[in-house]
């Protein structure tokens, strides 16, 4: 009985309570306390091949105790990162946080086949957009995206562990008629020309030698179908409740990440003349209380050409490197760009650069100033102690919200002038 309030204790801890909702997080809470009433009264809710027997192990320690501990200390160094060659693009074709939309409403410039709405949720930053079951969710135009374009958002679900269907897929098409395809709805609607689609579940933690449901997925493209295996990377971000997925197509190629992990690596997967022109959340199979948060949607043109611009104009800037707000803490999904910067130094010795920090408007003058040159510094910690680069080769500044990019009126306005710039300084 112990354990299991102990385990459902622990799903009302990772639960993201929506402040906007009381209602929600009743219904949350109401669910959780019938369980706990249940496991009190000897009812078990868990299906029987989802148990874990006595004295096995957790599908976590299968993961942790798997391999030698010379393999172990590989996976909790910095080995994974290598696959993490993510570099996002530079040039903004949409950013979106919600900021400039009201708690409890939807995003005026989105569209829903069914409802949703805006939410904060306790213990993390900004607002984002709440997603309920059996619908789909975009931005209410049509994109020109080109042959090279970055894809980036953050992502939580309402009750980790605890889903038994809930999936969310991501889709990118070509589509030749907005307006038909949002009276449609349909997924093979005749208005469609072509459509990737990757699925994801989080489903249940799995026991011992069963696969169970934990970390699956599929993607899907001109009727070829594969399933991707992702349990050995979900419980870690299950656990945390914050996925950054990021998603770069390269003509024919396309990739997909969830946080640091590569997923997907496919050449030829996408038709050379497919001329995607939106991206689509897409939800199904969720129970009534069940959602999906997503934030922080960044979409870009891919490709940037780094060396060039570092090695040959002699100036490098790049709105790819994230922190946290109001915070100098660099995000782990901007390895990527700071490793191709690095590995342009190591092949040139004799490069010193200028690293500068800018910030937007919002604020005080005085503390993005601030902000901005402690941004610098983490950039500079970070290219030393993490890529080997000499210290000395690197001098830092901040300007805060002095040179702007350009005006500070808009959520893609603002994300463009929140950048870092590193200038050859020989």
């Amino acid at each position: 009985m112990k354990t299991g309030i102990y385990f459902l204790t622990m799903v009302l801890f990772l639960c993201a309570p929506v402040n906007s909702s009381a209602q929600l997080l009743k219904k949350l809470k109401d669910k959780a306390e019938k369980k706990i009433e249940n496991k009190i009264d000897g009812v078990n809710e868990t299906p029987a091949e989802d148990q874990q027997a006595e004295g096995e192990e957790t599908a976590t320690d299968q993961i942790e105790n798997k391999g030698s501990a010379e393999d172990k200390n590989k996976k909790e160094g910095t080995t994974y990162k290598s696959k993490f060659d993510f570099v996002p693009g530079e040039k903004l074709i949409v950013w979106e946080d919600f900021g400039v939309d009201a708690v409890g409403d939807f995003p005026a410039k989105w569209f829903t086949n069914v409802s949703g709405e805006v939410v904060t949720l306790e213990g993390h930053e900004g607002k984002w957009l709440m997603m309920k079951g059996s619908s789909q969710y975009f931005i209410d135009e049509l994109l020109q995206l080109p042959d090279n374009f970055t894809i980036q958002f953050d992502l939580m679900c309402s009750i980790p562990y605890d889903w038994g269907s809930g999936i969310i897929n991501l889709e990118i098409k070509e589509l030749n008629d907005l307006d038909l395809y949002r009276k449609g709805g349909d997924m093979y609607a005749s208005e469609r020309k072509y459509s990737f689609r990757m699925a994801m579940h989080p489903g249940l933690p799995a026991p011992k030698n069963s696969y169970g449901t934990n970390g699956r997925g599929s993607y899907e493209m001109l009727n070829q179908r594969a399933n991707i295996d992702l349990k050995e990377i979900w419980l870690p971000i299950a656990e945390k409740n914050l996925l950054h997925v990021s998603i770069w197509r390269q003509k024919e190629r396309l990739r997909v990440y969830l946080n640091e992990n590569k997923v997907l690596d496919i050449p030829k997967i996408l038709p050379a003349d497919m001329k995607p022109n939106i991206f689509i959340w897409r939800t199904e199979g969720f129970e009534e209380e069940d959602h999906y948060f997503a934030s922080n949607l960044r979409i870009a043109v891919g490709n940037p050409d780094t060396r060039n611009k570092l090695l040959t104009e002699g100036k490098l800037v790049t709105n790819g490197i994230l922190f946290a707000v109001n915070s100098d803490k660099i995000k782990p999904e901007s390895y990527g760009i700071l490793k191709e910067i690095a590995g342009i130094l190591k092949e040139n010795n004799d490069v010193k650069v200028l690293i500068v920090g800018h910030t937007d408007s919002d604020g005080d003058e005085a503390s993005n100033l601030e902000l901005s040159k402690k941004r610098a510094a983490s950039v500079k910690n970070a290219l030393s102690s993490d890529f080997g680069i000499d210290a000395g080769r690197m001098e830092i500044d901040g300007k805060g919200e002095s040179q702007p990019e350009g005006p500070n009126n808009d959520a893609i306005s603002k994300a463009k002038n929140r950048r870092v710039e590193f200038i050859k300084t020989n």
